[in-house]
């Protein structure tokens, strides 16, 4: 049953509320019984509201509660954890708000800033995600409603980054990494691998005797075999202490750092950490012009996805069709044509 009663000179709402559990509310000196009595009335009436209607309970629910549920319920089981910082952005920006309260206006408003912040393709990465996570708080009974996601038109991506590291850049940014993050770049540089793999890599996965690096968990849930080049064994060998645990120990925060100030000292622009994989794909196709290996050293499904890294340098392309043309443009395939419309002599009708 409800009541107020005093408590060392304070006095306390004692109450059920909706989740049926008794409840006690002591509430500050110098609150006056009067307080305490409207206080009791509005829990009750709340109760009452989200008994009888389940969407103003779930609708109340901040939005950083969601998310930790929706990472329990459903994030923490796939494969990929890429999107975990996706997450923490998204607690950052919307979690003290209600989820009820968050409408389409707030999530354009997050959309708009996020295409000035990055590209149309990331925000779009993002707004996909932020729409999964509301259609599954749904699923869950966590809300309610419309999804406010549904009302943001995603901007037309624009072709993929063809940005990749010259060999006098990859020169440079190794010159200038911090002693923690060269051997970082370095595995980027020789392997392809992303980010995330590269910090989660572990001395337990790497196999000394067979030159080889287990991917056990990849983005696309497959795993992959990666051989070890000289150069990275080299650096790899040079780490002090016992070789158990994380192989990198460094926080994607510090690395986000050294990185930044490494391409400044470099004096490397337009370039992200992603873009060391393309440099990679790039730099092994143009020497091997071997697109099956590239593809599963990558661990993609398709050529497609592979073509999409492999960004053949424009000399490279030169020096292709100079080879092309030697073998087609030779005067016996294509004899020689001294003026338009004419061929050997003769006028062409």
């Amino acid at each position: 049953m409800a009541k107020i009663y005093e408590k060392r000179g304070r006095w306390c709402v004692d109450y059920t509320g909706a989740d049926g559990r008794r409840h006690r509310d002591l509430l500050p000196l110098g609150a006056s019984r009067t307080l305490a009595k409207d206080i009791l009335i509005k829990k009750q009436n709340e109760a009452i509201e989200m008994r009888h209607f389940p969407a103003r309970a779930a609708n109340s629910k901040l939005f950083g509660e969601v998310l930790t549920n929706y990472w329990e319920l459903h994030g923490k089981n796939l494969e990929s954890k890429s999107w975990w910082y996706e997450l923490k952005e998204f607690e950052r920006e919307f979690g003290k708000t209600k989820i009820g309260a968050i409408g389409s206006a707030e999530i354009q408003r997050y959309y708009n800033n996020a295409v000035a912040k990055n590209c149309a393709a990331t925000a779009n990465k993002k707004l996909t995600l932020l729409k999964s996570i509301f259609n599954k708080a749904k699923v869950f009974g966590y809300f309610y409603g419309d999804n406010p996601c549904n009302q943001v038109k995603k901007l037309v991506e624009v072709s993929q980054r063809r940005r990749y590291l010259s060999l006098d850049e990859i020169k440079r940014l190794l010159e200038n990494a911090h002693p923690r993050l060269y051997p970082v770049v370095v595995c980027a540089l020789m392997t392809g691998m992303r980010r995330g793999e590269i910090l989660r890599l572990s001395w337990e996965n790497i196999d000394w005797e067979r030159g080889i690096i287990h991917i056990r968990k990849a983005k696309s849930g497959r795993a992959r075999e990666i051989p070890i080049a000289s150069k990275l064994r080299e650096v790899l060998a040079g780490f002090p202490g016992e070789r158990v645990g994380p192989t990198f120990k460094l926080p994607d925060i510090m690395l986000t750092r050294f990185f930044a100030r490494a391409l400044k000292a470099a004096a490397i622009t337009d370039f992200v950490f992603h873009d060391l994989r393309h440099t990679f794909a790039s730099h092994y196709l143009m020497r091997t012009h071997d697109l099956p290996a590239l593809q599963s050293l990558l661990g993609h499904s398709t050529p497609l996805l592979t073509l999409r890294y492999a960004h053949l340098s424009r000399p490279h392309i030169q020096s292709g069709m100079a080879l092309f043309e030697a073998g087609v443009a030779r005067p016996e395939i294509m004899p020689q044509i001294s003026a338009p419309g004419v061929y050997q002599g003769e006028l062409v009708q």
